[in-house]
């Protein structure tokens, strides 16, 4: 029995660089979990670094923002473009816009005087037509021969006046001979009377001399009432021809009434009525209207009532731009208050360039106010806490170098597109109207290229 060990175990535990057992060659559980614990570290302490690289770059740019003094600072204070503008003297225009109506001056609304059918329609919607022209035709409910018939009646009175006048220019001939055979009759009487009295003649002569004067004062007596009847049948004749006038001009009245005419020289509006409509005496037919001078309707508020005056300026604004079309002046002021509106009427008259019409509705701006002033660009605005301010130019102690000096200013409403200035400015500064988002008081600027020796002269003088 030998006493050495087995050498084919001996040559398998001890093979140089042979095999390990299984158990040595694979990492355990717990090594695997550390590995990847220290993987996981490392990647956090990557992002905190970009993270925290984050936070101090927006902080930077925060600071930059809103310290640019500290930037020009930085950067070595270098000037900053700008454009400069010298402030002129402008009229300041104190005014209130508001909506009102225009109305052709001159207007008509056409109407039948008669009942009756539509019978033609003589012009279009929209025509220019002159005053007398015929628009519409009715059915006549009177003829031509009623008319010829009332004009015989004319005529047949016309010969009984006439009759009349002569027969009353006889019978005042009868009382004329009449009254001429009493005057011989008393005249006989008379004579009569004395050759009795003196005994040179009967009584007998005396008494037929008195009967013949009697019988001609009633020949004049009955003479006379024949005039009276013969006045009385001219007023009854005269009294018919009026009638038979009045009737004939019924009668063309009622004719010419069929035929509506224009009043006034203009343009026709809408037409409302159709061929063969029956109207009414009243109802509406068209409108005519001239254009050429337009009335503008406004409602004034009661509150700026106490402002209003005549011959106040009035400017119509072009609907979609804030441009002045047409001026007129304020000609009418309402002594009254519409009490349901709170308002006053106003009104004012335009001549019309042609682009207006009639019952338009237009923007319109009353002028309360012009004064001299000064207005700068919205652009030259700056706010900071409810505070507006703009920038102007000025020179530095340092030759040549310019400066920018904020200045709080009081603006009042937009004209155009400028702000009024009420305080803060005056004319003859130099405005910086552009770039003013990057400066601060104090900071140095230069004028653009374009406007150089012109703003520079400017700060000189």
């Amino acid at each position: 029995m030998s006493h050495y060990p087995d050498s084919s175990n001996r040559d398998t535990d001890s093979t140089p660089g042979g095999n390990l057992p299984t158990e040595t060659a694979t990492l355990t559980p717990p090594a695997q979990k550390q590995r990847r614990e220290k993987k996981t570290i490392a990647v956090g302490l990557g992002l905190l670094i970009i993270l925290g690289g984050a936070v101090w770059g927006g902080r930077q740019l925060f600071l930059k923002n809103s310290n640019p003094s500290a930037v020009a600072q930085s950067q070595g204070s270098q000037p900053t473009p700008v454009k400069l503008e010298k402030l002129q003297a402008s009229t300041l225009i104190n005014s209130s816009e508001f909506v009102g109506t225009l109305e052709a001056k001159e207007r008509v609304i056409l109407r039948p005087e008669t009942e009756g059918r539509v019978s033609e329609i003589l012009v279009e919607s929209g025509e220019q037509v002159e005053a007398g022209t015929p628009v519409i035709q009715l059915s006549p409910e009177r003829s031509q021969a009623e008319l010829n018939r009332a004009r015989a009646d004319v005529e047949a009175a016309r010969s009984a006046v006439q009759t009349a006048r002569s027969e009353l220019a006889a019978r005042q001939a009868d009382v004329n001979n009449a009254q001429s055979e009493v005057n011989l009759q008393n005249e006989e009487y008379r004579r009569a009377q004395f050759l009795v009295q003196e005994g040179a003649q009967a009584q007998q002569a005396l008494d037929r001399v008195e009967r013949d004067r009697a019988n001609a004062l009633s020949q004049l007596e009955a003479a006379e009432k024949q005039v009276d009847a013969a006045k009385s049948r001219l007023e009854q004749a005269k009294a018919e021809l009026k009638r038979a006038q009045a009737q004939v001009e019924v009668i063309q009245e009622d004719l010419q009434d069929t035929r509506v005419l224009s009043s006034i020289k203009g343009t026709i509006g809408d037409i409302r009525i159709e061929l063969g409509e029956y109207l009414q005496a009243g109802d509406e037919i068209a409108a005519i209207s001239q254009n050429n001078i337009l009335e503008l309707n406004l409602r004034i508020p009661v509150e700026q009532a106490d402002r209003l005056e005549k011959r106040l300026p009035v400017e119509l604004m072009t609907p979609n731009r804030n441009q002045s079309l047409l001026t007129g002046q304020i000609n009418f002021i309402a002594p009254q208050v519409d009490t349901g509106a709170q308002s006053v009427l106003a009104k004012a008259v335009f001549p019309n360039n042609g682009k207006l019409k009639d019952d338009q509705l237009v923007r319109a701006k009353v002028i309360w106010k012009k004064q001299s002033g000064v207005l700068i660009p919205t652009t030259a605005v700056s706010r900071l806490s409810g505070q507006t301010f703009a920038f102007v130019a000025q020179s530095s102690k340092k030759q040549g170098q310019l400066i920018a000096k904020q200045k709080p200013v009081e603006l009042g409403p937009i004209q155009g597109n400028s702000y009024q200035v009420i305080s803060g400015l005056k004319p003859g500064e130099t405005l910086i109207t552009s770039g003013i988002i990057n400066l601060s008081d104090g900071d140095p600027i230069k004028p653009q290229q374009q406007g150089k020796a012109k703003n520079q002269s400017a700060i000189t003088n």
